[in-house]
C-alpha cells in the first residue's frame, strides 16, 4: 500500500484556507487504497511536521526533514494554496528529492501564480482578457510607475481591480470606483507583493469556473457559476461568511458553454498545467473573458472544483484517487 503525504498549511496568507481544504481531504480519503500521513508546513518556523490529528496541530508534532521525504512517503499531495506552496517552490523541493507529486510542475505552477506573467502569456496567444496593467515596484523606476498609472487613468474605464500579482483567495484585492482611491489600493496590495496588477472592471459579470483534470488527456467539467451577494467578494465573504453561492451547471448560452470549455483546455495546456487546475472566466457584454487559473484550487466544503467534478459523476473520493493516479 502506497503512502500519500498530504501537505497543508504553508507560509502564505492562504494557510488557513489550506487547512480547511486538507480537512476535507482527510474526511474523504480512500484509506482502503492508500495510507495517509499528514504533513503540516508550519508558518511560524517554515518547517515541516508530521501530525496525527489535523484538528490538533499543536499536539504530538514530529519534525520531518526534507531529506527524509523519500523514506517517509511515496507520493505528495499538496493542498498548500498561495505563495511558496502553489508557485513552484514546494514543487521544486519535491523534484529535488525525486518525489512523485500531484498537480502542476514547477514551471506551470510559477507561471499561473504570477498574474502578470500569466496574463502576458495569454495575451501572446490571443486569449480574450480585460484590459490590464502591471506595476513592478522592484523592476521599474518611479517614473515608469507614474507613466503606467497615467495610462490606466486615461484609457481604463472605471471600476478597476487592484491585485497583488502573487496572491489568491481575494487577499489584498481592492475595487476602485474613483481614480482618487488608486494610490491607497496600490499601497494595500503592496503589503502582499511588490508587483501589482490593475484590471479593468466589468459591470455585473457572470463569474464562471471550469475544472480540468488530466495530464495529456483532459477531463473538463461543465461550467459552474459563482453568484455573488454583492458585486465583489473578499476573503471573508468566500470562506467565513459563505456569501458566494455556486450553481452547477451555470445558466449560460450553449454557445458560450462550448467556447468556455474549449478555452479552458487550451489555456490549461498553454500554461503547462498537469494533474488538475481550475480555470476562471467572466461573461460580460455578451463576451467571454479569461480571469485566471488556479493550479491548487480549494477543496473546502464550499469549493467549486470538487463540486464541478462531482457534477461529472465523480465522487470526492474518486476525484482524489484520480489526482493521485496522475502524480509523477
Amino acid at each position: 500500500m502506497k503512502t500519500i503525504a498530504l501537505f497543508f498549511g504553508g507560509l502564505s496568507n492562504e494557510a488557513e484556507v489550506s487547512i480547511m481544504s486538507a480537512k476535507n481531504v482527510v474526511k474523504n480519503f480512500d484509506y482502503r487504497r492508500y495510507k495517509l500521513i499528514l504533513v503540516y508546513w508550519r508558518k511560524q518556523d517554515s518547517r515541516f511536521y508530521i501530525v496525527k490529528n489535523i484538528n490538533k496541530l499543536a499536539l504530538g508534532r514530529k519534525r520531518l526533514a526534507i531529506e527524509d521525504f523519500r523514506r517517509t512517503f511515496d507520493i505528495a499531495l499538496p493542498m498548500t494554496h498561495g505563495r511558496f506552496g502553489e508557485d513552484g517552490v514546494l514543487q521544486a523541493i519535491f523534484e529535488s528529492q525525486k518525489i512523485k507529486y500531484c498537480g502542476c510542475r514547477v514551471l506551470g505552477s510559477a507561471v499561473c501564480m504570477d498574474k502578470a506573467v500569466f496574463k502576458d502569456l495569454m495575451k501572446s496567444a490571443a486569449i480574450p482578457q480585460v484590459k490590464y496593467a502591471v506595476l513592478d515596484f522592484k523592476a521599474s523606476s518611479s517614473e515608469e510607475i507614474k507613466k503606467e498609472k497615467r495610462r490606466v487613468k486615461k484609457f481604463f474605464p472605471l471600476p478597476w481591480y487592484i491585485k497583488p500579482a502573487n496572491s489568491g483567495s481575494s487577499v489584498g484585492i481592492t475595487k476602485v470606483e474613483r481614480a482618487a482611491q488608486l494610490d491607497k489600493a496600490i499601497k494595500d496590495a503592496l503589503k502582499h507583493d511588490s508587483k501589482i496588477v490593475i484590471e479593468e472592471g466589468l459591470v455585473n459579470p457572470k463569474e464562471i469556473e471550469m475544472a480540468v483534470l488530466g495530464n495529456e488527456e483532459l477531463l473538463i467539467s461543465r461550467p459552474g457559476e459563482l453568484k455573488l451577494a454583492k458585486d465583489f467578494y473578499n476573503y471573508d465573504d468566500k470562506y467565513k461568511l459563505g456569501e458566494a453561492v455556486a450553481t452547477v451547471p451555470a445558466k449560460i448560452k450553449a454557445q458560450q458553454a462550448k467556447k468556455i470549455k474549449q478555452l479552458a483546455g487550451e489555456i490549461y495546456q498553454l500554461a503547462n498545467c498537469q494533474g488538475f487546475a481550475r480555470v476562471d472566466f467572466f461573461i460580460a457584454r455578451n463576451k467571454v473573458y479569461l480571469n485566471e487559473i488556479n493550479t491548487l484550487p480549494g477543496f473546502t466544503n464550499i469549493s467549486m472544483y470538487p463540486m464541478l467534478m462531482m457534477d461529472r459523476g465523480m465522487s470526492y473520493r474518486e476525484l482524489l484517487n484520480r489526482i493521485i493516479e496522475l502524480a509523477y
